[in-house]
């Protein structure tokens, strides 16, 4: 069986569609797989020969604005490469049985209809339109009328970016213009959730109007190892809280690195500082603080008092795996969802962005953090979210359902 597969976005958007490529790939299927070329190294280390598209996955990430401006910027983003993804699903489907993207993927859906051949979208949110808070928006606990009504909006600024485009290219194809966004963009397609049912509940209209299928996240294989300096700060004190924000870049990272240290010298916290893309970290900071590069969450996040972070879907995931509480400082996107859900599910402290945060505000959240009721309640998440395995399930569903 060929499966063509395409993301593009940041390391939270491409780590889980190359784990499942690499994975097809090792199952015998033959794959084509399309990413940022920012990826392109690590999609070759995982045995694949990737198509690269030509964003800066760092460079886009810079440039996204805060709050609703990062979901202005996002529309910006989702029309940017319609053309390369185009041209690469309309070449690489021509001999192939399945076509997988992400939801950012606008070109996807009408690749797959001319192909007629089977289309899964994965989404790291519940994105499908409903009563639900949109995961895109600050605002998440608004009347679900309110909800209903921006998820209509941003169906229909979502078609406006990039719609003739589209149409130029269907009319090409043969294929009548799109009318129905909300069609187009969910009602033909199988939406793989590969987030946990728990931590992302459905709506309960979704069951009448869309195919979906709740797979678990895709956290993939994690063979590296600690390093040695690490292990052995952790082990040299009480458990410490993890602080980073992955590929999201905060606005002034030397500013943040010193509310970290007072406010850790505050609290009394062990810290235990991730560079990130964004940069933090200075070289004068005091032995309560180890600054690392990336490490692996799998071995690390257990090990953690708590996790900060930007409320990514897969830090998110990967801490309430590790049963360790959260506090998520969002930034952009599906974010401000991510830290609402994890404060109403009593998994850590009510949600507050980096541009908000003061030294006093991140001491109070270092304080709480260890509070046994978010313990306990991520202990308990975490025994579920340990029993996944969403790269296994998709590729079943993908397989067994087109085989």
């Amino acid at each position: 069986m060929k499966i063509v597969l395409s993301s593009r976005g940041s390391r939270g958007d491409i780590y889980p569609v190359i784990e499942i490529a690499s994975a097809l790939k090792e199952k015998g299927h033959n794959v084509a797989v399309a990413v940022p070329e920012t990826f392109g190294e690590y999609t070759r280390s995982k045995g694949l020969e990737p198509f690269l598209y030509s964003e800066n996955s760092d460079k886009v990430m810079q440039d996204f604005g805060h709050g609703v401006n990062s979901s202005k910027q996002g529309f910006n983003f989702i029309a940017s490469s319609v053309q390369q993804q185009y041209d690469f699903m309309m070449k690489e489907t021509e001999d192939a049985d399945v076509l997988f993207a992400s939801v950012s993927e606008m070109a996807a859906p009408t690749v797959a209809e001319y192909r007629k051949m089977p289309f899964y979208r994965i989404a790291y949110a519940p994105m499908l339109p409903g009563k639900q808070p949109p995961p895109l928006i600050p605002f998440q606990n608004m009347p679900k009328q309110l909800n209903v009504a921006t998820w209509g909006v941003f169906q229909l600024l979502s078609t406006l970016v990039v719609k003739k485009l589209l149409d130029k290219k269907r009319k090409e194809l043969g294929l009548p213009p799109v009318k129905d966004s909300n069609k187009y963009f969910t009602r033909e397609s199988h939406t793989l959730l590969a987030i946990n049912r728990t931590l992302a509940p459905p709506c309960n209209t979704w069951d009448k109007k869309y195919k979906f299928s709740y797979t678990g996240y895709c956290f993939g294989k994690a063979e590296e190892e600690l390093p040695a300096d690490l292990i052995e700060f952790i082990e040299n004190g009480k458990p410490p809280v993890y602080i980073g924000f992955g590929s999201v870049h905060i606005k002034n990272p030397q500013k943040f690195t010193d509310i970290v240290i007072e406010a850790s010298q505050k609290a009394g916290q062990r810290i235990v500082l991730s560079r990130g893309w964004t940069g933090l970290g200075n070289e004068d900071y005091p032995d309560n603080i180890f600054i690392t590069d990336d490490t692996n969450h799998h071995a690390l996040f257990p090990k953690m008092a708590g996790v900060i972070h930007h409320g990514g879907s897969g830090t998110t995931h990967m801490a309430a795996k590790a049963g360790v509480p959260q506090f998520i400082m969002p930034e952009m996107i599906d974010q401000f969802y991510w830290g609402n859900r994890v404060y109403k599910m009593g998994l850590g402290p009510k949600p507050v962005s980096s541009k908000k945060i003061t030294v006093d505000g991140l001491a109070k959240a270092l304080d709480k953090i260890s509070d046994s009721k978010y313990r306990n309640n991520s202990v308990n998440l975490g025994e579920e979210i340990r029993k996944e395995d969403g790269v296994r399930k998709i590729i079943d569903l993908i397989t067994k359902n087109n085989s």
